[in-house]
């Protein structure tokens, strides 16, 4: 072959070899993609199921609640309007250091006829004991000062009203509350207020009744009453069509029966 024709040989021999590398991959691609084959193509996916178990020491709950009583449950201010109930006699609320036409006042209120409280505002209790059932949800007044949201509230029963010395009766009044109103009382006077979503964190003790199921991080149990700690706590509580669904985690003793 002369010397002049091998360089265009070799580029014709390069080309051919190329085409035909580009006909096996078209080839391939034929065989087992089905965008251009047209063929149905399967894919096969495997699911794991992923399940969570207590740590040591802690204990799931789950279930239909009946009645749920937690102690030392800290909450969300409540908004009002909102009603304080109690035993005549036996109940007492101190609202101190009210204001009321420019001056501090402390308003005073002895149980027996409801005290509804409105305005844009709120009641924060920090921590209480709250009681759940298919009736309502009731929140204590009793323990540490409650603080208000800073408003202007009305108050629709008659209350007793003074700066110093004897108080001064009257058929309901109006206040503003600013950072140093506080509602004391003694007695047990509650609020109660409809059924809704609520979560409740402790630390303190709770007690529940209901179709339960309790897990622990060796086993399960059913249970129709529980009673726990004291100790950590995260509860939630969510009203259903068929009734209470409670969903909790525990971290300290449980006794499930």
């Amino acid at each position: 072959m002369p010397r002049s024709l091998a360089p265009v040989v070799a580029f014709f021999a390069a080309l051919v070899l190329a085409c035909d590398v580009a006909v096996v991959t078209i080839h391939l691609l034929d065989d087992n993609t089905t965008l251009i084959a047209g063929k149905r193509h399967t894919t096969i996916t495997e699911t794991t199921e992923v399940q969570v178990v207590p740590a040591a020491g802690q204990a799931f709950v789950t279930g239909a609640l009946d009645t749920l009583a937690a102690d030392n449950a800290q909450i969300e201010a409540l908004p009002t309007p909102l009603t304080i109930r109690g035993e005549r006699g036996v109940a007492r609320v101190t609202i101190e250091k009210a204001l009321m036409g420019g001056k501090r006042v402390t308003i005073n209120w002895d149980g027996g006829t409801p005290m509804p409280i409105s305005g844009a505002g709120g009641l924060d209790f920090g921590t209480t004991h709250v009681e759940v059932s298919g009736d309502g949800i009731v929140y204590s007044l009793d323990g540490a000062a409650r603080t208000f949201v800073a408003g202007t509230y009305s108050i629709g029963a008659s209350v007793a009203v003074g700066t110093s010395g004897v108080a001064t009766p009257r058929d309901g009044v109006s206040f503003t509350a600013d950072g140093q109103t506080v509602l004391v009382s003694k007695g047990n006077p509650t609020v109660k207020v409809d059924l809704k979503k609520i979560d409740l964190l402790g630390p303190g003790k709770l007690k529940a009744r209901g179709k339960l199921k309790v897990q622990f991080p060796d086993r399960s149990v059913n249970a129709t009453s529980i009673t726990f700690g004291e100790g950590p706590y995260r509860v939630t509580v969510d009203p259903a069509a068929s009734g209470l669904k409670v969903d909790a985690i525990l971290q300290g003793p449980v006794d499930a029966s």
